[in-house]
């Protein structure tokens, strides 16, 4: 029997119709995966540097702008050491000194306690870091420097003889380290 152009039915898809859909659907879908995982990385780099800026920069700019008006250190107990410091300033110039402390915790934390002996004698405590970790991987806050710029080693000379310090901020993000560091020379001394 011979098959006439009535009796044949048109109800499907051929195989090679099927086979061009499925191709172009995979295409289609291979491309919209790309730009989802461009976009996905994107996000986790901006995640990753905006977590860097709050966690280094700022607390960097912050110490640095106390830092260098400093007229002298406090080395009364606790005293100053790799990752502590307390400077006298007077960054508002009306005579009366202010005291900042900053360091770095073994919790974690980059704390700075201040007060001005007249206006604000009771400390106020600020937390500008909440995921520090230079005591945790044993890596200095603070080098302080002589006017040689010859590392100072005996902290109890730091008041004296201090002319510059490096401030290096360490911070771990997504198992990676991440670290920063600024010197800064003091303009008062």
């Amino acid at each position: 029997m011979k098959v006439t152009p009535a009796m044949r039915r048109d109800d499907g898809f051929t195989l090679t119709e099927l086979m061009v859909v499925v191709g172009l659907l995979s295409m289609i879908l291979g491309v919209a995966w790309l730009g989802f995982q461009v976009a996905s990385n994107g996000s986790k780099a901006s995640d990753r540097q905006s977590y860097i800026s709050h966690e280094v920069g700022f607390p960097l700019d912050y110490m640095e702008r106390v830092l260098i008006q400093n007229y002298g250190f406090d080395n009364t107990y606790p005293g100053t050491t790799g990752y502590r410091v307390t400077a006298l300033t007077d960054r508002d110039n009306d005579g009366h000194p202010e005291k900042y402390i900053f360091e770095a915790t073994s919790g974690g934390q980059l704390r700075v306690t201040s007060s001005e002996e007249v206006d604000k004698p009771t400390p106020s405590v600020y937390i500008i870091s909440e995921h520090n970790s230079n005591v945790a991987q044993g890596k200095p806050l603070f080098r302080y420097f002589d006017a040689n710029r010859n590392e100072i080693t005996n902290m109890g000379n730091v008041d004296s003889q201090a002319r510059s310090m490096t401030m290096t901020i360490f911070t771990t993000y997504d198992g990676q380290s991440f670290s920063d560091t600024r010197r800064v020379f003091f303009r008062n001394r």
